[in-house]
């Protein structure tokens, strides 16, 4: 109704997410899953909300992940969105999951450029979360990134300040980014 972002979900209002390990989850297994929330992509996000998460959870349990914890992120475009990059924290109950969801701002903007900033997705996986699974374990989580334009090949250290609050002393690539991420 207010067309901003909450102040939860919102980068400048947040250090970290964490994904750590607890007597009910004492193998956490971080996922973050980020979608393109531009506009362009119609009712999709929605429908990947509604059907494919609970297939998505549902085989990694099966396959052994049953201490996943997700964490749901929101991309645009860093050009012309005024809310590129949104974030929950990582969890692992439906209700939590749920309230995060409903946090999220669907902006539907983007903008006549080549692409969107899936890139942020993937600057906020390698410098802004925190997951006992790597630290402790040695092992990696998952990261989707489902969107339906090509990304943007760079993205400027002055737009990451404004979006997160973070200083980077040049621009990044998202060549880079998503080396960063994979690591």
């Amino acid at each position: 109704k207010e067309r901003k972002i909450h102040h939860d979900m919102d980068p400048k209002n947040f250090k970290i997410r964490e994904a750590r390990d607890n007597a009910d989850h004492p193998a956490t297994i971080p996922i973050i899953l980020a979608l393109d929330v531009t506009g362009s992509m119609g009712h999709i996000p929605h429908d990947l909300i509604k059907d494919g998460l609970p297939k998505l959870m549902g085989n990694l349990i099966q396959k052994g992940a049953k201490d996943a914890c997700i964490c749901f992120v929101a991309v645009g475009d860093h050009v012309y969105d005024k809310f590129p990059l949104q974030a929950g924290q990582f969890e692992a109950a439906d209700e939590p999951l749920d309230m995060w969801l409903t946090r999220t701002f669907l902006e539907e903007g983007g903008g006549s450029n080549p692409g969107e900033s899936y890139s942020l997705a993937w600057y906020f996986a390698a410098r802004r979360t925190a997951t006992d699974c790597f630290e402790k374990r040695g092992k990696k989580g998952f990261l989707f990134t489902i969107g339906d334009e090509p990304n943007l090949y760079e993205l400027p250290a002055s737009a990451v300040k404004a979006i997160t609050g973070d200083n980077p002393q040049s621009t990044l690539t998202s060549k880079d980014l998503l080396k960063e991420a994979q690591k």
